[in-house]
């Protein structure tokens, strides 16, 4: 996806590399007042700040990036989706650890125990406690269960530390960068935000990775989080067959053949069109196949979700 970069790219490391901390910006509703929402999120100490701007060049760009050393914008030359746009922040960044957050969102201080968490229990991404406009604590944790052979996922409230989410919600929160990376990220081909995040959580899930709240790490947001439009789409096609359809067998995943039938007639589509999707998505299965450690009905043992 090309983009221009206004600001600095030269961002040096500290001595201790474990404590380096980029902040992306992913932008959406009024622009708000920039000048006091930078200078605030400086005060959280990152050492860098990632904004990434929707296509059309914003007319405040330069003059910010010239106001804060530390400062980057990522001018977008084409819409993309979030997915799309959280890798391009996280690849861009110079971080060991890469905070994702929305430019309606307020964060004072982010402590150093998240850091120290992250590394003792080797976690993907750490995600926060997330209050609204009305102050309330945002049932921000996903969790996937399968009720009489369908998958529902619930969203609940972080009542613990370190409670296990199935994805980040919003795609807010503190991702271990090289981690990240490894995972290939959002599936930036989905146009669905919900479809992308699901088939992020149970894909990273599925390979062995954690996603866990921390009750230190807290955000505060300006307006109501946007509703999740859940309608089953072409991506959720993909999500299917990559996620709900891969068995694992001993030391590896695979997509075995018997599962073409039930989702052809689950999908609805083309004869021609499930087929070839199928043998596309197994091709994937079959080269990721050693970065499987369990299967989907494995990673809802996870959770407790009772059936209400």
């Amino acid at each position: 996806m090309p983009y221009t970069v206004v600001g600095e790219r030269r961002i040096e490391r500290k001595t201790s590399a474990s404590r380096f901390l980029s902040v992306v910006v992913l932008n959406r509703g009024g622009r708000f007042n920039r000048a006091d929402y930078f200078a605030e999120l400086q005060s959280a100490g990152p050492d860098e700040i990632i904004s990434i701007e929707p296509a059309g060049t914003p007319y405040d760009v330069e003059s910010l990036a010239n106001r804060h050393g530390n400062l980057r914008f990522l001018l977008l030359h084409s819409d993309c989706n979030r997915g799309q746009q959280v890798n391009i922040g996280i690849q861009e960044a110079h971080g060991r650890f890469v905070l994702v957050l929305w430019n309606d969102m307020q964060v004072s201080a982010i402590p150093g125990r998240v850091f120290e968490r992250m590394q003792e229990e080797n976690l993907l991404c750490a995600v926060p406690v997330l209050r609204n406009d009305r102050n309330e604590v945002v049932p921000s944790i996903q969790a996937p269960a399968f009720f009489k052979k369908l998958l529902r996922v619930v969203s609940v409230l972080p009542a613990r530390e370190n409670m296990p989410t199935l994805f980040p919600f919003d795609y807010t929160g503190v991702y271990n960068r090289e981690r990240y990376l490894l995972t290939g990220g959002y599936d930036g081909d989905m146009t669905s935000s919900y479809w992308q995040k699901m088939d992020f959580g149970f894909r990273v899930h599925m390979w062995g990775e954690r996603i866990r709240s921390n009750q230190l790490f807290r955000l505060s947001c300006a307006t109501q989080p946007p509703p999740e439009d859940v309608t089953p789409d072409a991506d959720y096609r993909v999500f299917y067959l990559r996620n709900l359809s891969v068995r694992y067998s001993g030391d590896h995943g695979v997509l075995p053949f018997s599962r073409f039938l039930p989702f052809h007639f689950r999908v609805g589509s083309g004869l021609l069109q499930s087929f070839r999707l199928f043998r596309a998505v197994q091709s994937w299965v079959e080269t990721n196949r050693y970065r499987f450690v369990q299967d989907a009905r494995s990673v809802t043992d996870l959770w407790e979700v009772q059936e209400r």
